[in-house]
């Protein structure tokens, strides 16, 4: 018989936030039984069937000023994060703040300069570094598996949630400037952009991305919240071949070894593809898991204060290079 042990954690964490994905938060924290109290300013939000309600509160300062609340997780607009987080650190709770970390590099330097008067944990929800898939790929390319790296792409296109403060690249972009940042381990030297302005003339609704980096490794990013199809392909092109995770295939196919590679005369050497085996786990259950793991033996996240200011720091990159090129006078564009 196959023995199935569930991790038990003692603290408790209080939610704001229960949209769309809030709610998927709410299911995978309330299956560790730590969520003491949730609060939505949308009373409608509140309203669904697996929300045990003893646990609701109409008064958010009922879970940062709660004793008994070690943990807040803010899943809430991404307009209201810095206040948030900077109104839970004060409060004395470790949070787990979901994507995008905020929405300016001013924001994100308020949020450090409080986090580093008081030793609390900040988790920031770039799902993907939990992802199986993406661990994967990781150690593939760490151990040589497609050689030097040559070029990282990120396709993440759907026919989405248009927004009205933050733009795709806020939106969709923190979640594979996070990979890329892993990956490469150092920040781009020159950025390119372009950008697509069909539903407003402030907020991008397609953006493509090109960061070079050292080396002459480039990074190309599309991100597009209109597009009639859905696409998350994330692929590494090498000088011993390749690598792509398609968060859309089944589990069996979401990651990919292609071995076709360019010679010395730059000559395709066509290989055929073959799958590489990823364990099927939630990858949100995952992250949280691993949230809940930090603070209960106080460790540090993989995707700490640290790796949320970088990605934060490329985002404004891009974000000050739109602006210019397109003569924009205001921020979260």
């Amino acid at each position: 018989m196959k023995c199935i042990y569930l991790v038990m954690f003692r603290k408790k964490v209080g939610i704001i936030g229960l949209g769309s994905w809030g709610k998927n938060i709410y299911r995978n924290f309330n299956h560790f039984n730590v969520v003491e109290l949730v609060y939505d300013n949308d009373f409608k939000n509140l309203n669904f069937n697996s929300i045990e309600k003893n646990k609701i509160t109409k008064n958010i300062d009922d879970i940062f000023l709660s004793k008994t609340i070690d943990s807040v997780i803010i899943a809430s607009p991404a307009v209201t994060h810095k206040d948030y987080i900077i109104k839970s650190l004060k409060n004395n709770k470790n949070v787990f703040v979901e994507k995008p970390f905020c929405l300016t590099l001013k924001e994100s330097r308020e949020i450090e300069k409080v986090a580093n008067e008081v030793n609390k944990i900040i988790f920031t929800g770039h799902l993907l570094q939990y992802h199986n898939a993406f661990k994967k790929l990781k150690h593939n390319i760490k151990i040589g598996k497609i050689g030097n790296l040559n070029v990282i792409k990120a396709n993440r296109l759907n026919f989405g949630t248009v927004r009205k403060i933050e733009s795709v690249l806020y939106d969709l972009a923190s979640h594979d400037l996070s990979m890329i940042l892993s990956i490469i381990g150092n920040f781009p030297v020159k950025v390119d952009v372009n950008a697509v302005f069909k539903n407003s003339k402030t907020i991008a609704d397609y953006i493509n991305i090109i960061l070079h980096f050292e080396k002459d490794l480039i990074a190309i990013l599309n991100m597009d919240w209109i597009s009639p199809y859905k696409e998350h392909r994330f692929s590494v092109f090498g000088s011993k071949g390749s690598l792509i995770f398609d968060d859309t295939r089944d589990w069996k196919n979401k990651l990919i070894f292609n071995p076709s590679y360019l010679n010395k005369n730059n000559d395709i050497v066509y290989k055929p593809n073959f799958s590489i085996a990823v364990p099927e786990e939630e990858p949100l259950k995952k992250e949280i898991e691993s949230f809940l793991k930090c603070v209960e033996y106080d460790d540090i996240p993989i995707t700490d204060i640290k790796e949320a200011m970088n990605v934060q720091i490329v985002l404004d990159m891009i974000e000050n290079k739109i602006i210019k090129k397109y003569g924009l006078n205001n921020g979260f564009y």
